[in-house]
């Protein structure tokens, strides 16, 4: 690693009004030499370490050394608000303030998934069957808005619009399958995802999100030709992964799929297609499977309607491509309707120990156990490839992400480049050991009573997390009392960033929640001195992959709980405490009600994934720590 790089990190973090961070100087120095030797590093970078200025600098001076074309660099993250910090603050700050230096200019685009951009031909040509259901007041208010905003957008980017359902933009989008791109559609000069995708090839380095390099890895290879990738937030990309090469078959893609051959002219095979839905529609009905559990395999009559499925959906395939005088969306949308059942249907019918199945409602899922090959070859492949997150470390070793990521021993390196934060110094870890772990009954009087307590400790300025919806509840009724300022709960299928901006601007309040609140909550500062996590977030032992998963491993003479369970639960935990501190400023409390992690074997193994917080389970201690905290901050 040569000087320059270390001066360009300078004069950037010079130019953010920053300071210098040796975890980020290390940090800087371990992307360089991966892309250098085209390697592979896992690098665990603390909140407040900068990561992705870290990042960024040797990825423009990677992608500046060499003729344009030869060395793209790919930036994935797993959430918008990162992608947004990316694309609209950091890498255009750190292009400018190093632009100079360089041997050539470098560019940068951002490019997401197909369906995050407007289809014009849904908007100019054709009308879909789609937009046709779209008959609810407020549906119809909102696609008026898509429609309006169609004139006046000059991305085409979903982002741009704000409070228009997902079942709406879907009728004014397409996915890859559905676009008509190669079958003579008539507006692919003026294609907003054709743009962004040009733009991206033509760019040196490409921000996207883990969702689009999983599609690119397993499906549409729509990011072109690179030679290095940076996942970041990596501890989410599995997950990611499994979700693109996830299979479903419902009663409402069989409808879909016969609105849209019918569109295409196809009458009676839209009917055959219907015909299929009824029937499988039908053996749900009378079929006594517990939802949500894995299904070790299918009754007869559910794969005689997905035999019926794959004839049906074969047959109006075949009168689709011979329907040529059809509107080349059109027929296209209903190709991509009737190849996506049918490819479900062959899924479910080929079930295997590789992969796990389970019905929801009125749908089945397939999808595959293991990710770690697509991650080796669609991935990594002959690229350098850096992760990078701030809880990579489970129980102090990368092990356990480095197999999730099919990562062999000897092919890898780990580095834990710190945090600039005293988290000693900053926070407190407590967890109530002599309170009973929890169980059926869960959360307990006694475990409401102390959150309650050091709530009012606190002076609110709590952000609250929970395992489940009824906790919610049962958490908020007992701090409606105590809490001064304003309680804030969310509620199922609410968005939750109304909340988190209410949490940060009011005084004093609390936020109760669960799911989303887990991560991407960055309140720095007095609006949260106080997180309070329920209980050991560890995956319900009826989820269908978990419980795969695990019974896979299990039957190789290996601990399924230890190698599936125990780690989702860690990263999950981390996450959540990761809350509290988010500046150098920061002070507060980390509370974990559950006892086992104190008490239980594994509690060690956890504990080694926080951040080193100081210790302590005497709750009227904690309690103190927190009145003199709130007194300090009340002047």
């Amino acid at each position: 690693m040569t000087s320059t790089a270390r001066q360009l990190l300078d004069a950037v973090v010079s130019d953010l009004q920053g300071s210098r961070r040796p975890g980020q100087q290390q940090m800087v120095d371990l992307v360089q030499d991966a892309l250098r030797t085209h390697s592979t590093v896992l690098i665990q970078a603390g909140t407040g370490t900068g990561k992705s200025v870290g990042y960024l600098v040797p990825a423009i001076m990677h992608a500046a050394a060499r003729p344009q074309g030869e060395a793209r660099v790919v930036i994935a993250t797993a959430t918008l608000a990162l992608q947004h910090q990316l694309v609209e603050r950091d890498a255009p700050r750190t292009l400018a303030t190093v632009t100079d230096d360089l041997p050539r200019r470098v560019a940068f685009a951002t490019l997401k998934g197909r369906s995050n951009y407007l289809c014009v031909a849904r908007t100019k040509g054709v009308a879909d069957p789609d937009q046709q259901t779209l008959d609810r007041t407020d549906a119809e208010r909102q696609a008026q808005r898509v429609l309006q905003w169609a004139e006046e957008t000059d991305t085409g980017d979903r982002d741009e619009l704000e409070d228009v359902s997902g079942l709406v933009w879907s009728a004014y989008s397409v996915t890859s399958q559905e676009c008509a791109r190669g079958s003579g559609c008539a507006f692919v000069e003026q294609c907003w995802a054709e743009k962004a995708i040009a733009q991206a090839r033509a760019a040196d380095i490409v921000i996207t999100n883990h969702t689009l390099l999983a599609l690119n890895a397993v499906q549409e290879a729509i990011i072109g030709e690179h030679d290095a990738v940076v996942v970041d937030e990596a501890h989410a990309l599995p997950a990611a992964l499994q979700r693109a090469a996830t299979d479903e078959l419902s009663v409402e893609a069989l409808n879909r799929a016969a609105r849209r051959t019918r569109s295409a002219g196809c009458t009676e095979e839209a009917d055959r297609l219907l015909d299929a839905g009824d029937a499988f529609e039908s053996a749900l009905g009378v079929w006594d499977a517990p939802e949500g559990r894995r299904l070790a395999e299918l009754p007869g009559e559910i794969l005689q309607a997905l035999s019926t499925i794959r004839e049906a959906a074969a047959v109006s395939v075949a009168a689709i491509r011979r329907a040529t005088e059809a509107d080349a969306s059109a027929r296209q949308r209903a190709l991509a309707a009737c190849e996506t059942v049918s490819d479900a249907a062959g899924e479910l019918l080929s079930v295997d120990e590789t992969r796990v199945m389970w019905r929801r409602r009125d749908r089945l899922v397939v999808l595959p156990l293991d990710v770690s090959d697509v991650v080796r070859e669609g991935i990594i492949a002959e690229r350098a490839a850096v992760f990078t997150s701030a809880t990579l470390q489970l129980g102090g070793t990368f092990t356990g992400v480095a197999q999730s990521l099919g990562l062999r021993a000897g092919e890898w390196v780990g580095e834990d480049v710190g945090s600039p934060f005293d988290y000693p110094g900053q926070g407190i870890l407590f967890v109530p050991d002599r309170l009973a772990p929890p169980g059926p009954d869960w959360p307990t009087p006694q475990a409401l009573g102390i959150a309650a307590d050091l709530v009012r400790a606190a002076g609110g300025r709590a952000l609250v997390l929970m395992a489940s919806w009824n906790g919610v509840a049962a958490m908020a009724d007992a701090l409606d009392a105590v809490a001064p300022g304003a309680l804030l709960v969310q509620k199922r299928g609410e968005p939750t960033a109304p909340l988190i901006r209410a949490f940060a601007q009011e005084p004093d309040s609390v936020l109760v929640g669960t799911l989303g609140l887990w991560q991407g909550v960055d309140v720095p500062g007095d609006a949260c001195t106080l997180v309070i996590i329920d209980k050991l977030p560890f995956p319900p032992p009826t989820d269908p992959v978990v419980s795969a998963r695990q019974a896979a491993i299990d039957a190789k003479g290996g601990s399924g709980w230890m190698q599936v369970s125990l780690p989702q639960a860690a990263v999950t935990l981390a996450q959540g405490a990761g809350r509290l501190i988010r500046s150098s400023d920061d002070r507060g409390v980390v509370a974990i009600l559950d006892s086992r992690l104190a008490n239980r074997r594994y509690g060690g193994f956890l504990r080694r994934s926080l951040p080193p917080f100081s210790y302590m389970t005497d709750p009227s201690k904690v309690a103190e720590a927190l009145t003199r905290l709130d007194d300090r901050l009340n002047g």
